[in-house]
């Protein structure tokens, strides 16, 4: 009975003297995340991989428990650069600079489509033609398929390092 009362006590103490500590300090750091998550696309997923991947590669790198530590806190780096990619959407920055060089930044012509909703129109200024307008949309093609291409990639290596590297990110 003593044993089982030693060890209830040890739970006990533990649970108040980490647990609640570590929950609250948890709390704390994850407010700003789950304030803002939405459920509803993978952009919020991004940011919640993001915090947590922060959050890892910080104490790995400050308490370096292992021999390895610094470079493990490199890869974790890395996806987290790829993660600000991704979240910030520089790829279609990218993809589509020489598109909008070349046809004029797009803009936006907004009217009433009916009593719910409205139709928008692109466009550029420098399409004049209905021929400029078809090479326009064959350029808009070609960009988003790069812009997609760019994505994927990002997205490749993202997890590609997680598959290989996650099992080793541990203090």
């Amino acid at each position: 009975m003593i044993i089982i009362m030693k060890r209830l006590y040890i739970k006990i103490r533990d649970y108040i003297q980490h647990d609640i500590p570590c929950g609250i300090n948890n709390l704390i750091k994850w407010f700003p995340i789950v304030w803002k998550n939405r459920d509803w696309d993978h952009y919020f997923i991004y940011v919640a991989l993001r915090h947590k991947l922060r959050l890892t590669e910080e104490h790995i790198r400050v308490h370096n428990n292992h021999t390895t530590a610094q470079q493990t806190a490199k890869k974790i780096k890395i996806c987290m650069n790829l993660l600000d990619r991704l979240i910030s959407d520089v790829h279609h920055d990218i993809a589509f600079k020489n598109h909008d060089k070349k046809w004029g930044t797009p803009e936006f012509n907004w009217k009433d489509y009916n009593e719910n909703s409205l139709e928008a129109t692109i466009v550029h200024k420098n399409v004049k033609t209905v021929e400029d307008k078809e090479k326009e949309r064959k350029d808009f093609n070609r960009s988003y398929e790069h812009e997609q291409y760019l994505i994927n990639q990002d997205k490749e290596m993202l997890f590609k390092i997680m598959n290989k590297y996650i099992t080793d990110w541990w203090d």
